[in-house]
């Protein structure tokens, strides 16, 4: 009996893998390409190099090429509440059997990330004239940068360590982008241009055809750490910094749809399996580091409340939501922040608990406002975060959490007595910024006393 071909809806279309595409069931695959008339994919490389001086070595160049592949077919394909959608991807690379023995843990790590399921078939390609040998060069160390609260107090607090940070940044639309570069003028006049910074479009080539029809960008990080990783590991840097709240990183089930959401990008666990890749790869040489894990975002923001970084907080970028307000109508120059979804809603709290409420930007609807005026997707989110501080307001120990949100429970990846501290101090912030900054009819409607 014929056995079934494998199934395949990735296609990394080159000269290598173009003889090998027969021996896979196709079904209707994207086909992605990095080079030629069909290239479709967009990687920076050329500005990358030049930045680095040299080369990137073909297995680093690999481990770019898988993120940024996932990363596209993420934006190409529609996420739905229930499923998880299935990856099976067909590429070259390298070193076919370097590859094919970190195989299934790249295809967990993402599947943690993310939710779906991976399946990668790889293809012997053009090899590299010799194995990529890690040199140390640098007691500098690479820190992404979003242009977001956290990132900006990643560098403060960088700064207060004397430690000089080579910046890498993934844009995202030009506001996003823009403020990334805003941001980085500024910390070079305030620190004396002490630091790099590297700005990498790594996404559809422009004008191809390839639309984004996802939003959710879940494997982002994915690609977010690899960019990082290049320029540690061609720069001969063994520290590589990703700053996230520990709210954030653990996804911390303040709402419903938290709960269900797979919003894993500095999971303690996800930085483990990518630890792990990367050490199998290249050899423990570079580490992942996420130094806010333990804080809420209240006090990884209060990190600002310090001359020339106040005035730099209203310059940051919190909301996925910008698209949608240019559909409104809005000067997204001058209003970024929708001021109703979650990531609004956490940064108001954090604002308020850092003291920096006067120096915050601009939002098109305010949580502040009558309970009457408030949008009902505001009210919803506030009603579940409401609901969960009540929850965890009646638990008294770790066990008590437990037994409510069994999705705590991480493993050997975490004390769970610092996470239950830590959303202790979440729900109080939260409160306290209800209380003090919102109108006496929404506090009335979320019952708070």
């Amino acid at each position: 009996m014929e056995q079934a071909k494998p199934s395949i809806n990735v296609l990394v279309r080159d000269k290598f893998t173009q003889p090998t595409e027969g021996l896979f069931s196709l079904q209707e695959p994207l086909v992605l390409s990095f080079k030629g008339k069909s290239r479709n994919l967009h990687n920076d490389l050329g500005e990358v190099e030049t930045a680095l001086k040299s080369k990137v070595d073909p297995i680093i160049l690999d481990l770019y090429s898988i993120a940024l592949v996932v990363y596209v077919w993420d934006l190409q394909t529609v996420r739905t509440a229930t499923e998880p959608r299935d990856f099976g991807g067909l590429m070259s690379v390298s070193n076919k059997d370097r590859w094919e023995a970190v195989r299934s843990h790249l295809e967990a790590t993402l599947r943690f990330l993310t939710g779906d399921t991976f399946t990668f078939h790889f293809v012997q390609g053009k090899r590299g004239r010799a194995e990529f040998q890690f040199q140390k060069k640098s007691d500098e160390c690479v820190a992404l940068f979003s242009g977001g609260l956290d990132t900006l107090a990643g560098v403060k607090w960088m700064l207060d360590k004397n430690l000089k940070p080579v910046l890498v940044s993934h844009p995202g639309m030009g506001v996003i982008s823009k403020a990334q570069g805003d941001l980085v003028g500024c910390l070079r006049q305030m620190t004396g241009d002490t630091f790099t910074w590297h700005q990498i479009r790594a996404t559809a080539e422009p004008g191809s055809g390839l639309t984004e029809k996802e939003h959710s960008q879940f494997s982002r990080s994915f690609l977010y750490l690899t960019l990082g990783v290049m320029f540690a590991l061609k720069l001969g840097i063994e520290r590589q910094f990703i700053f996230e709240n520990g709210v954030l990183a653990f996804n911390i089930p303040l709402t419903q749809s938290r709960i269900y959401s797979n919003t894993r990008t500095a999971h303690p666990r996800f930085l483990r399996m990518y630890q792990e890749l990367l050490d199998s790869l290249f050899g423990h040489h570079v580490t992942i580091e996420n130094p806010f894990l333990e804080r809420t975002k209240g006090e990884v923001v209060k990190l600002l409340d310090a001359d020339r970084f106040r005035d730099l907080v209203k310059m940051t970028v919190s909301c996925p939501n910008i698209t949608p307000l240019r559909w409104k109508g809005k000067k997204v120059s001058i209003i970024r922040h929708c001021g109703v979804c979650f990531p609004c809603i956490v940064r108001r709290v954090s604002i308020h608990h850092a003291n920096l409420w006067n120096k915050d930007t601009e939002y098109a609807e305010h949580i502040t406002a009558e309970y009457s005026k408030i949008p009902e997707e505001a009210k919803k989110l506030l009603l579940e975060m409401m609901d969960f501080s009540r929850v965890m307001d009646r638990c008294s120990s770790v066990d008590d959490v437990f037994n409510e949100f069994p999705q705590f429970f991480i493993g050997e990846d975490v004390d769970p007595a610092m996470l239950f501290e830590m959303t202790k101090r979440q729900v109080s912030q939260f409160k306290d910024c209800l209380t003090q900054r919102c109108h006496p009819s929404l506090r009335q409607g979320l019952r708070l006393p």
